[in-house]
């Protein structure tokens, strides 16, 4: 006999499913422990901006240094400059949460952050790469090779 599930047993169905809340996350296994290092590195950059004396100069430098970045020191300057101005632009920094994170092999990683101004929230995107350091494989510090942020938050609904 079959009986057809009414909608209260739907309802209640439906709230048993896991709930997908929070950040994506497309990063491998094995990657998992690598990833959580450069996250960490972003919350820094992030505690940094949102601290009472943000300091949007040593955050950028902090981030870059030792990376092909902070040789490219009128790009770097530019993005102090933009950062600096944020407060202005968005409010005051309240918040920021991961929004997806990705690797691409063992080497690369992709992170997107939602921070959130008191009027309007920008999207920070990170990307980091490691190489060899010397012949015996031994592996050299995550470095940003691209920082960039952009107010096209509708993007994050892909």
């Amino acid at each position: 006999m079959f009986v057809r599930p009414t909608a209260s047993v739907l309802c209640i169905a439906a709230l048993l499913l896991p709930i997908s809340a929070g950040a994506q996350d497309n990063v491998s296994a094995e990657m998992q422990g690598e990833v959580s290092v450069v996250k960490e590195k972003a919350d820094s950059f992030f505690m940094q901006l949102g601290a009472p004396m943000a300091d949007a100069d040593h955050a950028v430098r902090a981030i870059v240094a030792g990376g092909p970045l902070e040789a490219r020191t009128d790009d770097v300057k530019k993005l102090i400059e933009q950062t600096q101005s944020l407060d202005v632009r968005i409010g005051p920094y309240k918040h920021h949460e991961l929004v997806s994170s990705r690797n691409v092999g063992s080497d690369l990683v992709f992170l997107r952050y939602l921070y959130k101004g008191d009027r309007y929230p920008v999207v920070w995107y990170f990307t980091f790469y490691r190489t060899n350091g010397n012949v015996t494989g031994t592996k050299k510090e995550w470095s940003v090779i691209s920082l960039r942020f952009d107010t096209k938050v509708e993007a994050l609904d892909r």
